[in-house]
């Protein structure tokens, strides 16, 4: 069983002030639709390499260089166009041993999970993987593109994961896919969104998919003590939460002025509202593909 050990994140100096650059609208909107009045950005010196390396250095490495038995990079906008893989650019940028695997994920808002799910065939007992997210949409949105360009903020993030130990355990996941659907969120010659098509799966399939996965586990919606919900926007985590009337106490979080930042929108969420000390969690990405990936972690 797969134990999530440690998250540390890293955001891009570079900011958007979205008043500033979209003067129109108001900031009502911005304050209770979006939760963002600026974004994170990479600048033209940064990349998906460079954000990962630098946010491994918020881990002691070498305490556990040794057992690292794999390197895991979720992200589906990497450096040079995914050729080589990024997360054998970072191994080499760590310094590590050669007994690695090294392997990309090319998954979106649903990631996080994927990657988590995925380590367990990577390490033996006692041994690491490093989950790294970095998906800078930045990359793919058009110029100017209000409907996009307002959501969406770059960061990067490390896990620590290790096969047993104390610590918060992955206890089960499911993993649902809406193919039919996969022109809502698309990079054809830059990044377009169907608002609608997206908001309309958001409000109905993830809460009953949240409702099921409960069910299956003996559970319900008062057993968990933490929900972390993927950061597509205020209003939907908002949406979702009503649909699925979840009490004050464990309603899930919402970070302002960080913005959608793909498959690192969990694991940030996770460290920021101390995902270590809740008892239950249950985790939800949900997005482009369309897809859906819940967790819950003990």
């Amino acid at each position: 069983m797969i134990t999530l050990k440690q998250i540390e994140f890293l955001l891009p100096k570079k900011k958007i002030k979205i008043k500033e650059k979209y003067k129109l609208v108001s900031n009502a909107f911005l304050k209770n639709k979006i939760g963002a009045t600026s974004l994170p950005r990479l600048s033209n010196k940064e990349s998906v390499v460079n954000l990962c390396t630098k946010v491994s250095k918020k881990i002691d490495i070498k305490k556990i260089k040794k057992k690292i038995g794999a390197i895991i990079l979720c992200s589906q906008n990497p450096d040079y166009n995914g050729l080589p893989h990024n997360s054998s650019i970072i191994h080499n940028n760590l310094g590590l041993d050669n007994n690695v695997a090294c392997f990309d994920i090319s998954q979106g808002c649903a990631g996080y999970l994927f990657g988590l799910v995925a380590s367990q065939s990577f390490i033996k007992n006692n041994q690491y993987a490093l989950l790294f997210t970095c998906d800078p949409y930045s990359k793919i949105i058009l110029n100017n593109d209000f409907n996009t360009d307002i959501l969406f903020g770059d960061a990067a993030t490390v896990s620590i994961l290790k096969k047993g130990g104390p610590g918060k355990k992955l206890i089960d996941y499911e993993f649902f896919s809406y193919g039919g659907e996969y022109e809502a969120i698309i990079n054809d010659n830059g990044l377009k969104m169907d608002g609608k098509k997206v908001m309309k799966f958001c409000t109905s399939i993830v809460p009953l998919k949240i409702k099921n996965f409960l069910k299956k586990n003996n559970l319900d919606i008062n057993s968990i003590d933490q929900f972390y919900f993927h950061q597509g926007s205020k209003y939907i985590i908002d949406q979702i939460s009503y649909h699925l009337n979840i009490p004050k106490r464990s309603k899930p979080p919402f970070i302002k002025n960080i913005g959608n930042t793909v498959s690192s929108t969990l694991p940030i969420l996770m460290k920021q509202y101390n995902y270590k000390t809740k008892k239950k969690i249950l985790i939800c990405g949900f997005g482009v593909g369309l897809s859906v990936s819940i967790g819950i972690l003990n």
